[in-house]
């Protein structure tokens, strides 16, 4: 069975870095929001907060991500989402999502102190256009923090029990949780 890997967390928790390693893992298709919309629109992402073309963009890449993995998953290859998903909501609909086209779901939370998120933001944001996609600001990463609905212990026990009696972390594997502090 194909398993949809939903990676959660704030910019600069590692999400992408654990993504790559998942991708070579467990042999996955792994789908970067942030990756499509550089290459489709270059840095777009405004230091002032005025992004509502650019959330607009990044939406729809996400509506034509989530349509790919759906195709994906059906012929039994593992989806990587490299979203962020910051709302309960969001990863609900697509745990639900995964499972009407027959996949398993795993959430891969990547927690991360504030500390250590704007100490690898300041770093990132020195090679924005080279190494790194979009300038964030302290503010900017303060005020997602407030918005961000981290993984509660019932969510993430949730996908535990689903996949009960499940082997490894591909393809039907038992759920993986990853806690970089």
């Amino acid at each position: 069975m194909a398993t949809l890997h939903l990676m959660v967390g704030l910019p600069g928790s590692g999400k992408t870095t654990e993504a790559i390693r998942l991708e070579k893992a467990c042999r996955a298709l792994r789908l970067t929001t942030d990756e499509w919309h550089y290459q489709l629109f270059g840095n777009d992402f405004r230091k002032d907060g005025r992004n509502r073309e650019h959330d607009r963009r990044h939406a729809a890449i996400e509506a034509l991500m989530w349509d790919t993995a759906r195709k994906v998953l059906a012929l039994g290859v593992d989806v990587i989402l490299d979203f962020g998903c910051w709302a309960r909501e969001e990863r609900e609909l697509l745990r639900q999502r995964a499972h009407a086209v027959g996949a398993d779901f795993r959430i891969h939370y990547m927690a991360c102190s504030q500390e250590v998120l704007w100490e690898r933001l300041r770093e990132r944001n020195r090679n924005v256009g080279r190494e790194a996609v979009f300038y964030i600001t302290k503010q900017q990463l303060e005020e997602w923090s407030r918005r961000f609905e981290p993984p509660g212990p019932e969510e993430l026990a949730q996908q535990e029990n689903e996949a009960a009696g499940e082997r490894g972390a591909c393809a039907g594997a038992a759920p993986e949780r990853s806690g970089r502090k």
